[in-house]
């Protein structure tokens, strides 16, 4: 990994916890200082940077949040960043077990889907409410004790919270090259779908089964699914063009995420404005899928523009610093 982009990561993290107006001129300066601190280290060391000596150097100087405090004092967060994605984990963990149990009492007719709908389905999310609350009480605990020896006893008793221990270099690029890697054959089996749901299903089955309840309504396959698939089709040729030449990422990066948010704000619309199959219990159970498909994929575009907005915006004679060992 550059050890650069080691220092840039660092200095991400810490500008995304700083004020707007503050954030571009201090992520610059600190960029500036942590890039001196590591070619001291270098010179004490007797050897040329690299990417281990500069997370000692980044851990040396402090967690990212610590560091943004010294800067401007950090008002209350009832989330932290960093705990975002386990949230969604264990929050998607619950939703999908009370789906799973509850699911088979309107297959065999015990309970209509309208009931499903109030009793399971919408409850299931209270999920969320319960876990931002649990980490929000864990997060004012971690600032309400100081840390003891090193660790915070009461963290493992009383909330199960990890926070972190020391700071460690982040790969975006690399995570979003994974996160497209997984995305693509899902995004081509799920553009599949959408333009021939009975065609892909009736594969699936035994010849001959009947899938007459997978039919489109007529509004939604005349005049919103179009439009839709168009979208799908081209969000699946930039995802392709990004994993054939990794070199089209940042050049792509502005009209693949505007395409997801076409993406998302179509399938918005489908899910209040539109009935999107014949048969009402597919209707509502796709409604279903698609509502927990949406939930996820809209705090991913959220937290992707959050990133972008914190990022600091370097000028183009600092872009090539001299610190160009990789790891």
């Amino acid at each position: 990994m550059n050890v650069q982009a080691i220092i840039d990561d660092y200095v991400n993290k810490v500008a995304a916890k700083l004020p707007r107006a503050q954030r571009n001129d201090i992520g610059l300066e600190l960029r500036t200082l942590l890039a001196d601190q590591l070619r001291s280290a270098a010179e004490e060391a007797g050897r040329a940077p690299d990417a281990d000596l500069a997370a000692k150097v980044l851990r040396d100087f402090g967690q990212p949040s610590e560091v943004a405090a010294r800067y401007a004092p950090r008002g209350f967060q009832l989330i932290e960043p960093e705990q975002t994605p386990m949230i969604i984990t264990v929050a998607t963990i619950c939703v999908a077990v009370q789906w799973l149990i509850s699911l088979p009492l309107v297959f065999s007719g015990r309970m209509t889907p309208g009931q499903w709908w109030l009793q399971w389905c919408l409850t299931a999310f209270a999920c969320f409410g319960v876990l931002v609350v649990w980490f929000g009480l864990a997060n004012w605990m971690q600032r309400r004790f100081p840390i003891v020896n090193g660790k915070r006893p009461w963290q493992h008793w009383i909330f199960w919270v990890p926070f972190p221990r020391d700071w460690r270099p982040g790969e975006p690029e690399a995570t979003e090259r994974r996160a497209a890697v997984n995305a693509a054959p899902i995004g081509a089996v799920l553009t599949v779908f959408f333009v021939a749901p009975a065609w892909l299903v009736g594969h699936l089955l035994s010849k001959g089964a009947s899938v007459y309840w997978l039919a489109y309504a007529d509004n939604f396959r005349h005049w919103l699914l179009p439009p839709l698939i168009l979208v799908m089709v081209l969000r699946l040729v930039f995802f392709w063009a990004v994993l054939l030449d990794e070199r089209r990422r940042a050049a792509t990066e502005v009209v693949r995420f505007g395409l997801w948010g076409c993406f998302l704000a179509l399938l918005y619309w489908a899910v209040f404005g539109w009935r999107i199959f014949a048969y009402p219990l597919t209707d509502l159970l796709f409604r279903t899928w698609l509502l927990f498909f949406l939930l996820i994929n809209t705090i991913q575009f959220v937290v992707w523009i959050r990133r972008t907005a914190t990022r600091v915006r370097i000028p183009k004679t600092e872009a090539t610093a001299p610190l160009n060992s990789n790891c």
